[in-house]
């Protein structure tokens, strides 16, 4: 499977990103024809427990399709705030601001609001970088999640077009 999604990834340019332990064992199931990049990707994973959910134009995240639930409205308010108050942190900070490649990380909230643990999935960033992204968001206090909230919550941090402004407003823009 793995291989399999590398040569996907080569032949549309597409970028998908999963927790290795997914596809351990796994095999994909080959690929005949012409198709366009989501039904062949669907196609690839075709009775492997697994989905592919866009992150962005040019990527995927593959989930299993078990741990799959509709956020109800509790989730989505948190949700919400999870994201206004992560972009926050990540903007107040030159050095974790946003920038022209996508970035996907996993958090893990503690019942008291405090974001426990954080990983940093985006290959392409460099290892200071990472240590820094990680060490702010551990350090990020939020309201108590919902209850039965599952765990850990994937964020996209999705890459602005060349040119575009980061998205982090002129007040995050740190010290002058």
């Amino acid at each position: 499977m793995a291989s399999a999604l590398d040569a996907y990834s080569a032949a549309t340019g597409l970028e998908v990103f999963y927790d290795g332990a997914l596809v351990a064992g796994q095999r994909s199931r080959a690929i005949h024809g012409v198709l366009e990049p989501k039904a062949a990707l669907r196609e690839l994973l075709a009775g492997s427990g697994l989905t592919a959910r866009s992150t962005g134009m040019r990527s995927f995240t593959l989930v299993s399709s078990a741990s799959i639930r509709v956020a109800g409205a509790t989730d989505q308010s948190y949700f919400a705030t999870l994201q206004k108050e992560v972009s926050r942190a990540l903007c107040a900070h030159a050095e974790t601001r946003p920038r022209d490649v996508d970035v996907l990380l996993k958090v893990w909230i503690a019942a008291s609001g405090l974001i426990e643990r954080a990983q940093l999935f985006d290959i392409s960033t460099g290892t200071q970088r990472s240590v820094d992204v990680v060490g702010t968001l551990q350090r990020l206090s939020l309201g108590a999640p919902p209850a039965d909230m599952p765990q850990p919550v994937t964020i996209a941090i999705l890459a602005q077009a060349p040119g575009e402004p980061v998205g982090c407003g002129r007040a995050a823009s740190g010290p002058r």
